[in-house]
């Protein structure tokens, strides 16, 4: 059940912990799995109290929770309540999520990821799967590993798992050892990182090798950087084509080019395995207040999702005096690699 009108105070200790996204995404799911969810394995597994607990009603509305009183556990139980047909998502996937939050004693509601609890694809958060994030704690995405997209998914668990520490519990009034239930629909997903077809670079051009993760690295050729602007696809994609104007999730990461090599990372959201929401004008900010330059979109625009692009932005096609993000370069050579994950 709902909280009314009057108890969205409540509701907020746990959208504190849980920081809405104002987007959502859709992506062309991959024909074939990546070695990441070949025979995944599950972190938690179903135990008599997530078996307990029913919640009822389409994915993407809000579900009719009913919490036994009081549900208890020592370890994290985690069932299946709606099997999903989506995407399966493994570790460093992204799972769109809305969430419900209930206190194990009472069978109350004490949070969701939206203030009014009511779903909508402005309340759904992203989260990567089974890794560390901003949004949520590992325990929380963890829940998520090996589930399909369309499926919702019912976790017991500790208040410190829950708010991520045991101070914070404390903070939001519970001991660390309390019973939650997090009640999560999966309404969307996609893969963390371009999945396409490795494509030849040019001669001489910067070269991308990434991490197991799907964090990119850059060598080098070349010492001084090119005068115009320059980008070559790394990935080929199978997805949508992304379009001039069009919202687009992106891995970014940007690293500035000095001679002789590149010698400093500016930017990346490999830190925290967190992508971002850009739409692709040039200079044009996002809810969060991020943009992209010229360069950049001009090398994005017909590229299509799941691939990968290497792009070199020289100071003229970059971004204007005064105008770059903060952190970044001024007067000065950008190479970005950014993986194309899903239009919105």
């Amino acid at each position: 059940m709902i909280p009314e009108p009057s108890k969205v105070g409540v509701v907020r200790k746990f959208a504190a912990i849980v920081v809405a996204a104002a987007f959502v995404v859709s992506v062309a799911a991959c024909a074939d799995l990546p070695a990441e969810v070949q025979g995944c394995v599950p972190t938690y597994h179903a135990g008599s109290a997530s078996k307990a607990i029913t919640a009822s009603g389409a994915i993407g509305s809000v579900p009719k929770v009913h919490v036994p009183t009081p549900t208890t556990t020592t370890k994290v139980e985690n069932s299946v309540a709606t099997e999903g047909k989506g995407l399966i998502l493994g570790k460093g996937d992204i799972a769109e999520i809305s969430s419900l939050l209930y206190d194990g004693k009472t069978g109350k509601i004490v949070g969701a990821t939206a203030t009014t609890a009511k779903y909508s694809k402005s309340t759904a958060v992203q989260v990567p799967v089974g890794d560390k994030s901003t949004v949520l704690p590992t325990t929380v995405t963890n829940a998520l590993m090996c589930a399909r997209v369309g499926s919702r998914i019912i976790t017991v668990l500790s208040a410190a798992q829950v708010y991520g520490s045991s101070a914070n519990a404390v903070s939001q009034g519970y001991s660390a050892k309390a019973t939650m239930v997090l009640i999560s629909d999966i309404g969307n997903g996609y893969r963390g990182r371009a999945t396409g077809i490795l494509q030849p670079l040019q001669s001489g051009f910067p070269s991308v090798v990434t991490a197991p993760d799907g964090t990119p690295g850059l060598t080098l050729d070349l010492q001084e950087p090119p005068k115009t602007l320059q980008y070559e696809l790394v990935r080929g994609g199978s997805g949508a084509k992304v379009k001039a104007g069009q919202k687009v999730l992106l891995q970014v990461e940007g690293v500035e080019w000095t001679n002789p090599a590149p010698t400093k990372t500016f930017d990346s959201t490999w830190t925290d395995h967190t992508p971002r929401f850009y739409t692709l004008t040039a200079l044009k900010a996002n809810a969060s207040g991020q943009f992209l330059d010229k360069g950049s979109v001009k090398a994005l625009v017909g590229q299509r999702v799941g691939s990968q692009v290497l792009v070199v932005v020289p100071p003229k096609d970059g971004y204007p005096s005064g105008k770059a993000p903060s952190g970044y370069p001024t007067g000065s050579t950008m190479i970005f690699v950014y993986d194309i994950l899903g239009t919105y």
